[in-house]
């Protein structure tokens, strides 16, 4: 039988569902008096991968194809609960199972899931034999067992003593920049020849910061030249999507700088588990 689902989860998703709720409701009037773009649109994927592979032909690349079976055996094996995840549940199994088979741990290896929150990966995999620390900015700051606090770009981790590093649906929302200093981290942490997996990659025609206006009170920190394109019912503060230029800027130069081995990787057929899937892109670091 799969974990129980807390009471502090199903606040969470009560919390979540309210504000997206609200944001959309108040959308036309919040416009009426802060007008901005609203015309966020998904990419052409196949002509996107085909401008990454030309705009860097020295970047490694990789295609991945989903396999359902595969899926769905490690759901079953995964065993979650049963409110995990209620919005985009395929999405988030299926981010699981593949970083899992990017990373290609060794035996009992040592993982860092970032900003792991409400997670159920840490426990997933500690099941498999893994060792794992969750680390999330929420968490008090420091080790304390099995939990990391504070800053994902400054972690209180020794040089060298990570197997694996994952990110699932958080990178995109590191604001400021916190993801060039993520790399830079990713490379003092991570021991040679292991890998980061960030997934999904977030890669678009336009360098864009999506926001819900009516999300956060707090401001949020916007890339200079990146179009701001607000979002209602997102409910979240902030999420960029790199241009090719911003990629190449931001990711990929600060990761060759240290010592990092990069490959974009092109998942194929998530579909195939559910319409909903938006899984297209991913991103492999490796320390050298």
């Amino acid at each position: 039988m799969g974990a129980q689902t807390p009471p502090s989860m199903l606040m969470y998703y009560g919390r979540k569902a309210y504000a997206s709720l609200s944001s959309r409701v108040r959308a036309r009037s919040y416009l009426r008096r802060h007008p901005q773009r609203t015309d966020f649109r998904s990419p052409d994927w196949d002509a996107l991968w085909q401008q990454v592979r030309r705009r860097y032909p020295a970047l490694a690349t990789q295609e991945y194809r989903v396999d359902p079976a595969r899926y769905g055996q490690w759901v079953a094996d995964a065993q979650y609960p049963f409110m995990s995840y209620v919005v985009n549940r395929a999405e988030k199994y299926l981010e699981h199972q593949v970083s899992i088979d990017l990373l290609e741990l060794p035996e009992s290896g040592l993982v860092v899931d970032v900003a792991a929150g409400r997670s159920w990966f840490a426990q997933i995999l500690r099941r498999r034999g893994y060792r794992v620390i969750a680390q999330d900015q929420a968490f008090a700051t420091g080790l304390d067992g099995e939990r990391l606090g504070g800053d994902a770009c400054d972690m209180e981790l020794p040089a060298a003593c990570v197997d694996g590093i994952t990110l699932h649906c958080s990178f995109e929302h590191f604001e400021g920049d916190s993801d060039s200093r993520f790399v830079a981290e990713a490379a003092r942490v991570l021991r040679p020849g292991r890998r980061a997996v960030i997934l999904p990659l977030y890669l678009h025609h336009e360098f864009i910061n999506l926001t819900d206006p009516l999300y956060s009170k707090e401001p949020v920190q916007f890339d200079e030249g990146a179009a701001t394109i607000a979002s209602f019912g997102l409910a979240n503060r902030y999420g960029r999507h790199y241009g090719l230029d911003a990629f190449g800027a931001r990711v990929v130069e600060p990761a060759l700088r240290h010592g990092m081995q990069v490959r974009a990787v092109r998942i194929l057929g998530g579909t195939q588990v559910d319409p909903g899937v938006y899984l297209n892109f991913a991103l492999v670091l490796t320390k050298r």
